[in-house]
């Protein structure tokens, strides 16, 4: 997964593959092992709202993530589009407040109110086809969360993924948002510390 040897769309190919490969026993381990990860870490502990993905299909699971963080009293959002490549997150009090939409996938119903743009107290978790140590992220190519995270440098940015989802390097485009962070289930990479923007 080199980016002298492969394109974004490659990369996507492989990653997605490799995803999907994964078993059911040993996806559900992984799973668990990447929540408790991500509840235990000190930027979830400290963030009053979580927007985050609702998974579909081959993605890591957020049912339990969502479940767990509206038990804890924060606000939870998850996204809907809103048009072509524009999307924007809704409140859920519950998991019962989303039904599918855009390509199947969850999302919050019409009668949940949207949400502000994240902020400082805000954990954004994004999903995506494959990551690097620098936090550069391929997504599925509709570019929706580059265009809403567009200039947004306050709120934190976390990816979960699959550890087979983590490339050599990714290459990256002048609008592309990167991840400060990636929980699988082998580690937490921090990625601007594996790679300071100095280097």
């Amino acid at each position: 997964m080199e980016k002298s040897t492969e394109t974004k769309a490659d990369i996507r190919e492989r990653a997605l593959k490799l995803r999907a490969e994964i078993g059911k026993t040993e996806r559900r381990k992984a799973e668990q092992e990447i929540k408790e990860r991500l509840i235990g870490a000190s930027f979830y502990e400290k963030a009053h709202c979580i927007y985050c993905y609702a998974s579909f299909r081959d993605e890591v699971g957020t049912r339990a993530i969502i479940e767990e963080s509206l038990k804890q009293g924060k606000k939870v959002a998850v996204p809907r589009v809103i048009g072509r490549r524009k999307m924007a997150f809704f409140f859920i009090k519950s998991m019962a407040d989303l039904r599918p939409g855009a390509w199947s996938i969850p999302e919050p119903g019409p009668w949940c109110k949207k949400s502000p743009l994240p902020d400082s107290d805000t954990l954004v978790i994004l999903p995506g086809a494959a990551f690097d140590r620098s936090g550069a992220r391929v997504g599925y190519g509709g570019g929706f969360y580059d265009l809403y995270l567009a200039g947004n440098e306050e709120c934190r940015r976390v990816a979960l993924a699959f550890s087979v989802q983590c490339a050599g390097e990714i290459p990256k485009d002048v609008h592309d948002v990167c991840v400060e962070m990636i929980i699988t289930e082998k580690e937490l990479i921090r990625c601007s510390q594996d790679y300071p923007e100095t280097r």
